[in-house]
C-alpha cells in the first residue's frame, strides 16, 4: 500500500479538522464528539479490525504511518485514535458475532487499558456465563466518547480463586456501565479523556472477555500474529514521531521569520541555532528509521507466521527510543524557538508538553529498557510481556 492510499483525502481533510480544533480539544480535555466521530468515520478506529468483521485490517507499517501524519496536526487526537486502535485488536478474539456488534460499525469508537486493576468473578445462570467486576483504572484514554471500553481485570473462577498472570482478561464494557472520574488534569495530552474509570459490580458475559495470553485469534490474519504489547509501543512512538515532526517544522518556519531580541539577524542565521537544528533533525531521522525497520521486520515475520522474540525485544527497543529521542528533540526545538515557545498561543509549547507525557506510559517508559536488554544478553523467557 502506498503512502497515497494510507493517507487518502479523506484523511487529510480530518487531520486538518483537528489541527483546527486543537485548541479547542486542549480546553475541553477532550475531543469534540463530531471530531472523534470524523476521525472513527475516516477510518483511524477501525484499522485492526478483521476485515470479515468490516474493518480494515490494516499493514502495521500503513497504521503508523497514518498516527504519524494524523499527530503532525494534534497529537491528542492521535493518541486517542491510537488507543482506540489498539484496543479494537480484541476483535480477533471475541466471537465474531458478538465482535461484530462491538467493533464493525464504521463509527464505533472503543478505547482499553490493560492493566489488570479489576476483579472479575465468574458465575453461571440461566442466561449464561458471567464475571461480576470491580475496579478503577487510570489513563483510560479516549474514554469521554468511547462506545465500550476495555478494561483488565484478573479473572477468578471463584472469590477464593487464587489471582495469577494467565487470569488476566480484557472485559469490554459498555460506557452505560462504566463510572468515569474526572481526574484528567495533567501538563500534557490534555485533550484526550484520560482521566480515571471505575466499575461497580458490573455484570459482564464471559463471552465479551478475552485474554491475549490464553486465547487464539479467530481471525487468522497475519495482523495477529504481531505481538500486543509491542504493536501497542509502535503505536505510542508513531505518535511521538510525528509530534516532534512537527515541531521541528515549525521551528523551521519561526527560526526563518524570527529575529531574537537585539540581533538583527534571524534566528535561522545565527550558528549556534543551525547546529541544534541539525542534531534534532539528525536525532528524529535516526530514531525515525530505527522504528521503520523495526516495523517492517516484524510485519514480515508475521506475514511468514511467527514474530521471534528478538523481533518483538527489537520493535519495543525502536519504539522506546523512538518516545524517548522525540522527547529530547522537542525539547531542543523549545530551545531554539526561545521566549516565544513559552506562551499558551505557541504550538511549541503544546508539542513540548505532550511529547514529555507520553514519555510516562508503561509501554514506552525506562523499563523497556531493562527487559529488551535481557533479551539482548540471552535472558528471554516465554512470560515476558513483549
Amino acid at each position: 500500500m502506498n503512502a497515497h492510499s494510507v493517507i487518502n483525502a479523506d484523511i487529510e481533510a480530518v487531520c486538518a479538522r483537528a489541527a483546527a480544533q486543537s485548541d479547542a480539544t486542549e480546553q475541553a480535555r477532550q475531543l469534540p464528539r463530531e471530531l472523534a466521530r470524523a476521525l472513527a468515520a475516516a477510518g483511524f478506529f477501525d484499522m485492526f479490525v478483521p476485515k470479515a468483521l468490516g474493518g480494515q485490517e490494516l499493514p502495521p507499517p500503513d497504521a503508523m504511518m497514518r498516527l504519524e501524519y494524523l499527530a503532525r496536526h494534534d497529537a491528542a487526537s492521535a493518541w486517542v485514535s491510537m488507543i482506540g486502535a489498539t484496543a479494537a485488536l480484541g476483535a480477533a478474539y471475541i466471537p465474531a458475532a458478538i465482535g461484530a456488534d462491538i467493533f464493525a460499525a464504521k463509527e464505533r469508537i472503543t478505547c482499553g487499558i490493560f492493566a489488570p486493576n479489576g476483579r472479575a468473578v465468574r458465575g453461571h445462570d440461566d442466561e449464561g456465563d458471567y464475571y461480576i467486576a470491580s475496579g478503577r483504572w487510570a489513563w483510560a484514554s479516549g474514554s469521554a466518547n468511547a462506545d465500550y471500553i476495555g478494561l483488565g481485570c484478573m479473572a477468578l473462577d471463584s472469590e477464593d480463586d487464587e489471582p495469577s498472570g494467565h487470569k488476566i482478561r480484557l472485559l469490554m464494557v459498555p460506557r452505560d456501565k462504566v463510572i468515569f472520574h474526572d481526574t484528567w488534569h495533567t501538563m500534557g495530552l490534555c485533550g484526550t479523556s484520560s482521566g480515571d474509570v471505575e466499575l461497580d459490580k458490573v455484570r459482564v458475559p464471559v463471552a465479551h472477555s478475552y485474554s491475549i495470553a490464553t486465547d487464539t485469534p479467530w481471525a487468522d490474519g497475519a495482523l495477529y500474529h504481531m505481538p500486543y504489547f509491542a504493536l501497542l509501543a509502535a503505536g505510542v512512538a508513531a505518535v511521538a514521531l510525528g509530534n516532534a515532526r512537527a515541531a521541528l517544522d515549525e521551528v523551521v518556519a519561526l527560526a526563518t521569520a524570527k529575529k531574537a531580541q537585539g540581533h538583527g539577524r534571524a534566528l535561522a542565521e545565527r550558528s549556534g541555532v543551525q547546529s541544534s537544528l541539525a542534531q534534532a533533525e539528525a536525532d528524529w531521522r535516526a530514531a525515525h528509521a530505527l522504528f521503520e525497520k523495526a516495523v517492517g521486520d516484524s510485519w514480515q515475520a508475521a506475514q511468514a507466521g511467527e514474530v521471534t522474540p528478538a523481533l518483538k525485544a527489537d520493535l519495543r527497543l525502536a519504539a522506546t527510543h523512538a518516545v524517548r529521542s522525540c522527547a529530547g528533540v522537542v525539547r531542543g526545538v523549545h530551545d531554539i524557538a526561545g521566549g516565544t515557545s513559552v506562551y499558551k498561543d505557541s504550538t511549541i509549547q503544546r508539542r513540548l508538553r505532550d511529547a514529555q507525557t507520553m514519555t510516562q506510559h508503561m509501554i514506552t517508559n525506562p523499563t523497556t529498557y531493562e527487559m529488551t536488554g535481557r533479551v539482548l544478553l540471552g535472558g528471554y523467557h516465554p512470560g515476558m510481556q513483549l
